[in-house]
């Protein structure tokens, strides 16, 4: 947990802080007792008549422990729901939000002035631009259309299924680069309700199949890499060198990345197995 604020956490703050951004405290017993009691008791009218009263009196044990206000599992929820709400109030009164850092599991507390600005300072300094319209049912309409007419490599049954239903803009989500001068932020786009995700999905597995890429020098993740340098007699006077990218995704060339994919499944085009039943658009 790493703290940018002014704000004073005590021991146990930090601890529940160190568990993650994915921990969640669990509701109070009371709050599912009787739905987790009735679905108890659906379980046990499926046994065998014989073994119901015995496993409803196993049960009936176990669901006043659940709720014995004494029990130790209750007791810590209890202190963490306490410690959760008296931290909220903190972060509300310093107008500061938890976020993730880039590297690890590293919880960040910022205030949300300083991560404004940073999110506005990454945005600015890669030239983008405010629109004065959302473009989204736009996109919609020019998916739909393409995917109408792309009817050689678009099963018409499998439209419904690479079609989004209600698309949204994708949201932006940043990650602190704590490892970094300044601090600046690692972009995240939550892309699954992007008019063109689900078709995109479809997309990379077809260019896959039809692009031939020489990956002599490329490793698909650290543990290749490793696998690789395994093979390697490696002497003292090697070095391995990393060479870090600034902002790599969005400063690609796109029509010059488009012009390469083409070229390249030019070269590897099979012919359709089956476009009989279709006709030209």
């Amino acid at each position: 947990m790493k703290n940018l604020t002014t704000i004073e956490l005590n021991q146990e703050g930090k601890n529940l802080l160190n568990y993650g951004m994915n921990y969640s405290t669990e509701k109070p017993a009371n709050a599912y007792i009787a739905t987790l009691a009735a679905e108890t008791e659906q379980a046990i009218k499926l046994l065998d008549a014989k073994l119901q009263s015995t496993y409803r009196h196993i049960a009936t044990k176990k669901l006043k422990q659940i709720i014995n206000p004494n029990n130790q599992a209750n007791i810590r929820q209890k202190r963490q729901r306490y410690i959760m709400k008296e931290l909220n109030k903190k972060l509300n009164k310093e107008n500061a939000i938890i976020t993730q850092a880039d590297k690890g599991k590293t919880i960040v507390i910022i205030n949300y002035e300083e991560y404004a600005e940073k999110v506005h300072h990454f945005l600015t300094d890669n030239n983008f631009k405010t629109l004065t319209k959302d473009p989204t049912n736009k996109y919609q309409k020019q998916i739909q259309k393409t995917i109408q007419q792309s009817y050689l490599i678009i099963d018409k049954r499998k439209i419904k299924y690479i079609t989004q239903k209600k698309p949204s803009p994708p949201m932006l989500k940043a990650q602190l680069k704590l490892h970094k001068e300044g601090i600046p932020i690692r972009p995240v786009i939550n892309n699954r309700t992007a008019p063109a995700y689900k078709l995109a999905k479809h997309m990379t597995k077809i260019i896959d199949q039809h692009t031939a890429l020489n990956n002599q020098y490329s490793v698909t993740n650290s543990t290749n890499l490793a696998n690789e340098l395994i093979k390697l007699e490696i002497t003292d006077a090697h070095k391995l060198i990393s060479f870090d990218i600034k902002d790599l995704y969005v400063n690609i060339p796109i029509q010059e990345t488009i012009n390469i994919a083409q070229k390249r499944m030019a070269k590897n085009n099979d012919p359709p197995k089956n476009t009989s039943n279709h006709k030209s658009a």
